[in-house]
């Protein structure tokens, strides 16, 4: 009998530990893809070849170069699921047109976010100081450089430099868009209150093409390639990285505008994403939005703003990770 109850115990206590850390690695290693603006959300977009200044503010910077007058920008993002909201994720950054081919501004953007379908949030933001410079016509360059740091249970991280690089190109009414992004790597000293997490976040590469069809009509295509292989997570020492299939490491998306952001536009896309956690599991995005001037006739043209709504996951039960996803974003120009 005493052999019995020890063994019994044994195979409660080894059962219990093996749950325990199952859901511990599961929390670990849940994130996606965050987007900054309610415009890139209604695109389902990264802004890796935007254009507009709602867009390219938080995406590829060297569109700017563009851009003749200085701009605030500030916008707010949730979702909601399962029938849970997530917390209000903020952004904002200011640009200021030096020259006709030199530009710098401040950015503060989330990078990764992951609300559901885990009572867990993570989030990481970076806050960016960037500069962008016209080389020629049609050619532009963009480098975003600063400190990011993430939030998970136990509070927030040790902070890391996240570095950016654009590519513009623009040759009449076709676009080409280039940035590559390394967001950095961080460390929880008080994880879940005493354990000590060290993860480190995958490079990306994102590439895309856009074209003006005429004034009204606007099309973009976008790919992105997420280096997950080189992400990396340990706990307390040991290691919990895990291999991911070729086919996750690659996301995009299509968007289309009608109209003029100057009056009264309408946005849409269509994305896949993927959300690195156990289960591996690729989602499909569908957005809808809006974006205009604010009484343009009274104001100016210089006062936009965006709203948009996404749903992550379309066909997806909440309870395995969709979502619905609103933004809002307003933004200033001026001279």
């Amino acid at each position: 009998m005493i052999f019995k109850r020890k063994w019994y115990f044994l195979v409660i206590v080894l059962f219990l530990s093996t749950s325990v850390w199952g859901k511990l690695f599961a929390q670990v290693s849940g994130y996606e893809s965050a987007y900054p603006s309610a415009y890139l959300l209604g695109l389902s977009s990264s802004g890796v070849v935007s254009s507009q200044s709602l867009g390219s503010l938080y995406g590829n910077t060297a569109f700017l170069s563009n851009q003749p007058n200085h701009i605030l920008d500030g916008g707010v993002n949730g979702s909601y699921a399962n029938p849970k909201l997530s917390p209000l994720y903020l952004s904002g950054a200011a640009y200021y047109s030096y020259s006709g081919t030199l530009g710098f501004g401040f950015r503060g953007k989330p990078v990764f976010l992951r609300s559901f379908p885990t009572d867990e949030r993570f989030s990481n933001y970076a806050f960016q100081g960037f500069i962008n410079w016209k080389w020629n016509e049609n050619l532009s360059f963009g480098l975003q450089f600063g400190p990011g740091v993430s939030g998970r249970i136990g509070g927030y991280s040790s902070y890391s430099w996240n570095v950016s690089a654009s590519v513009a190109y623009q040759w009449g009414d076709f676009r080409f868009g280039v940035i590559l992004e390394s967001p950095g790597s961080y460390r929880f000293d008080k994880y879940l209150k005493t354990e000590k997490l060290k993860e480190r976040l995958p490079e990306r590469l994102l590439v895309g093409i856009g074209y003006k069809v005429n004034e009204w009509i606007d099309l973009q295509v976008e790919g992105n390639r997420t280096f997950y292989e080189k992400s990396h997570s340990s706990l307390n020492g040991k290691d919990h990285s895990f291999s991911y299939p070729i086919h996750t490491m690659y996301t995009g998306n299509i968007g289309l505008a009608i109209g003029k952001v100057e009056s009264f536009q309408v946005i849409s896309g269509l994305g896949r994403e993927f959300r690195a956690e156990n289960s591996l599991r690729g989602f499909y995005t569908a957005s809808l939005g809006i974006a205009g001037s604010i009484f343009p006739k009274e104001i100016g043209e210089g006062y936009l703003y965006s709203i948009s709504v996404q749903r992550a996951g379309m066909s997806v039960p909440e309870r395995e990770g969709a979502e619905t996803r609103a933004a809002f974003q307003i933004q200033i120009q001026f001279q």
